[in-house]
């Protein structure tokens, strides 16, 4: 009986539980409208990102040059390799313009020697003229369109499009130039003569210079001094000539003159049958009437002197020499250059060099010296 009392209690809290557990949400009536569903959205394309531009080639890295020996005059070299690089920079690192074959000649103004090489990297460079078959490269910015001349004072010459590339040399305000083609406002142009470039030295087979024999030397002749002819007062009076032809002159029969009017007879005869004058034989008193020479001034040696500065063109067609060398800062004129024979002093135009030889002044420019060049050193 005490089961049955705690047992029904026990059995309603569970249903009681059971009923509560159950779903209560009503169902929806068949008789609403019927919902529409949400219209699908389409996600719309990912964003493409634009495409970044070319990076410019980043410029060769500055090597560290030990030494450099300039060649007066320039030699004369062979390519030894099938297809050699010529390079903006003396490294492998430097851009490559363009390429040599085996046996073309090219020109070698400088050797260069590096102090720190890289691994695997040859120590020794030349410097040589471009080539005229590669060409370089100018802003066009700088170029007169309509004349095709450099139209300011001064513009480099660059490897390539760009001024991320290596400078290979200058122009000149008035230069003309030759295009081959353009590129993002650079025009690629003909290599002008003091463009330069590079080749590993171990690829060039340099000729050594022909010996040429020195000029005979010049005899110069001393003409002899002649004695003054005696005037016709102190000369003995002479009986004219006769009309009549002569078969040929007669001596006349020796009398007791003096040897003086003796030679002075014989002068007068051998003037009337020669129809050109001779000069009598110089007296010991006509040799003493003579003035002596005046004394030759010593010339003056000329002092050798070093300048340093920038190679121009001389535009004055009356100065003294072809060149002219400004300094460094002011641009100001320092010297006139007057260049060795053998040298082709026009690859140094607008180039940072410096100068040795005798330095003297010419009377027409007396402001400004004259210095004849005896060596060259480029200066970085």
């Amino acid at each position: 009986m005490k089961q049955n009392t705690w047992f029904f209690p026990a059995l309603f809290s569970l249903t009681a539980a059971a009923v509560l557990a159950q779903d209560t949400t009503p169902a929806p009536s068949t008789n609403a409208a019927p919902v529409a569903a949400a219209p699908t959205i389409a996600a719309p394309p990912p964003a493409t990102a634009p495409a970044a531009e070319p990076k410019p080639k980043r410029p060769a890295r500055t090597v560290a040059i030990k030494s450099r020996t300039p060649l007066d005059p320039p030699a004369t070299a062979l390519v030894k390799g099938d297809s050699v690089n010529v390079r903006g920079q003396p490294s492998f690192n430097g851009e490559v313009l363009g390429h040599l074959k085996k046996g073309e000649t090219v020109t070698v103004e400088e050797e260069i020697t590096l102090s720190r090489p890289p691994k695997d990297e040859p120590a020794n460079w030349s410097r040589i003229l471009m080539p005229t078959n590669i060409p370089v490269w100018v802003d066009g910015q700088f170029i007169d369109a309509d004349a095709r001349t450099v139209k300011v004072r001064r513009v480099r010459l660059r490897g390539g499009p760009g001024e991320n590339y290596s400078a290979i040399g200058i122009l000149e305000k008035g230069t003309a130039v030759t295009e081959l083609r353009h590129e993002n406002g650079w025009l690629a142009i003909q290599a002008p003569t003091n463009a330069f470039a590079f080749v590993a030295a171990e690829f060039l087979d340099i000729q050594k210079p022909a010996v040429v024999a020195p000029p005979p030397s010049e005899v110069v002749n001393v003409p002899t001094p002649v004695a003054p002819t005696p005037a016709a007062s102190e000369a003995p009076a002479v009986a004219p000539a006769p009309a009549t032809p002569q078969p040929a002159p007669v001596a006349p029969a020796p009398t007791a003159q003096s040897e003086a009017e003796q030679e002075m007879a014989a002068l007068r005869q051998a003037e009337a049958a020669q129809p050109a004058p001779v000069p009598a034989t110089p007296t010991a008193e006509a040799a003493a009437a003579t003035p002596a020479p005046a004394p030759t001034p010593e010339p003056v040696t000329p002092r050798i002197v070093t300048r340093e500065g920038y190679v121009h063109k001389a535009y004055n067609i009356q100065a003294p020499a072809d060149f002219e060398l400004h300094e460094s800062k002011t641009d100001r004129l320092i010297d006139y250059l007057q260049q060795p024979a053998a040298l082709n002093f026009n690859i140094y135009i607008g180039t940072h060099i410096s100068v040795t030889g005798p330095e003297m002044i010419d009377q027409r420019w007396p402001r400004t010296p004259v210095l004849q060049v005896q060596s060259v050193s480029l200066i970085p």
